[in-house]
């Protein structure tokens, strides 16, 4: 039978006390000893950006299925027009053979219609960020929609009286902004007409709100 080892013993640890530092007074009317024992610690500061680089995933080629299932899903979550289908198709290095099938069929399951992308394009930029027609009209000729679609679009998606209105309530809101800064009439005048253009409104249309703005104001 093996021999039971006998328990190591233990020593138990020494413990001594801490000292506590013993701080004169008059030290710390001293600059010199501030400077020196109180000095702050300089860290320099890394360059994360060099962490956050990652090596680029390896590119997968999609067959024309699957193009056609991510381009479903695409269309299903946003209106799209066919210039942004077919920028996709190419960053996905689809064949340009299987472009005309996969955008017919997308139109044949109704996931894309061009008619429907300019309305509700004019529809979001009118309502939400309250843009003019002129800057709608520009937004939708670099989507490479035609200028008959864009007017249709015009026609049933804006009501000429809630874009009258819509401008005057940007202009007089911009007209108070202007007041509290104490400037003349004239600037008062040419930066608000500035800021009108920038959204996309017509300048005879702008000309005819400021004037009953000021005509209002004297």
């Amino acid at each position: 039978m093996a021999k039971k080892q006998k328990p190591l013993k233990r020593t138990p640890l020494k413990r001594t006390p801490l000292k506590k530092k013993e701080y004169n007074p008059e030290d710390f009317k001293n600059k010199e000893y501030k400077a020196k024992k109180y000095k702050k610690k300089e860290y320099k500061v890394k360059d994360y950006r060099e962490l956050k680089k990652r090596e680029p995933k390896p590119f997968v080629q999609l067959t024309p299925k699957e193009a056609f299932l991510k381009l479903a899903a695409f269309c299903a979550y946003q209106e799209r027009c066919y210039q942004e289908i077919y920028v996709k198709l190419k960053e996905w290095k689809i064949d340009e053979g299987d472009h005309y099938a996969i955008v017919t069929l997308l139109e044949e399951e109704n996931f894309l219609n061009e008619k429907r992308f300019a309305e509700s394009y004019v529809r979001g930029k009118f309502e939400y960020k309250k843009w003019g027609k002129r800057k709608i009209r520009y937004g939708l000729l670099q989507k490479d929609i035609s200028e008959k679609m864009i007017q249709d679009a015009f026609n049933s998606e804006i009501d000429e009286q809630e874009y009258f209105s819509t401008l005057a309530e940007l202009l007089k809101k911009k007209w108070t902004d202007l007041l509290e800064k104490k400037e003349d009439n004239f600037k008062r005048i040419v930066k608000a007409t500035n800021y009108a253009l920038q959204k996309g409104y017509e300048s005879g249309l702008i000309r005819e709100i400021l004037d009953n703005i000021s005509k209002e104001q004297n």
